[in-house]
């Protein structure tokens, strides 16, 4: 039986997938133990990912199928993209795992990319991203149960977990209108070239923020890119002078 189960519980593998070995936050584990052992609505899908063979059994009652455990980490992905709602997240799985067409709900992940816009916007998240998550849905050649999404995120060199946002999210309390607000002035000093002010507010903003910020990271990247052309036109400049 072990050689068809994978040997770490569903939220087990969320937490490695997240980079934490910190309790999972009350809203994603329960998010995940309704989309994993309720069996209402879950029927078609669970068949795909629950070995049914070992359901029941102390060690791990509802075990992940050998070889599906990418499934976990898509999951979270697309029930972080429907708003965090466990029910919608449920129906599209059902439908994906009978070959249902989900038209409406791939459209309304494009619509959530507008309404949580400054959510969206300080986690790098764009359209292209979500599209991208989009076309890998309606692909043939893709299997949501075995073969990883792309993260929607902006991806940081520093954290080894591409979806680790999911997790910062649903941790605490973010003031995303301050954030953006906030970057907006950086970036007004970066357009009119003050790019003193710009990086004091910058590292300001990343001295208060509670999560990491892949736009003000990205605005930093430019700023340094931006002075380091200013000044190679002044010696070169100079250098004409002289």
């Amino acid at each position: 039986m072990l050689n068809e189960i994978e040997t770490s519980s569903f939220v087990e593998i969320a937490r490695r997938d997240m980079a934490t070995s910190q309790q999972l936050p009350t809203s994603i584990r329960d998010a995940l133990n309704t989309i994993f052992t309720k069996p209402s609505n879950a029927q078609h899908y669970r068949k795909k990912i629950i070995c049914q063979k070992s359901t029941g059994e102390k060690q791990n009652k509802h075990p992940i199928i050998k070889g599906r455990r990418h499934c976990v980490r898509n999951i979270l992905i697309i029930w972080y993209l429907l708003g965090g709602n466990t029910k919608k997240t449920k129906c599209f799985l059902q439908d994906y795992a009978q070959k249902k067409a989900f038209e409406e709900t791939l459209t309304e992940l494009v619509d959530l990319t507008t309404k949580q816009y400054l959510e969206f916007f300080c986690f790098g998240v764009v359209r292209d991203k979500v599209q991208t998550v989009i076309e890998c849905l309606k692909s043939p050649e893709f299997d949501l149960f075995t073969q990883k999404l792309p993260t929607p995120f902006s991806v940081s060199s520093e954290n080894s977990s591409d979806i680790y946002p999911i997790l910062q999210i649903h941790s605490q309390d973010i003031p995303w209108e301050y954030y953006m607000q906030q970057y907006q002035l950086a970036e007004k000093h970066v357009e009119e070239r003050t790019f003193e002010q710009a990086k004091k507010i910058l590292s300001d903003l990343e001295a208060e923020a509670i999560i990491r910020l892949p736009i003000v990271e990205a605005l930093n990247r430019k700023i340094v890119a931006e002075e380091l052309e200013a000044k190679e036109a002044w010696d070169y400049f100079q250098k004409i002078l002289n």
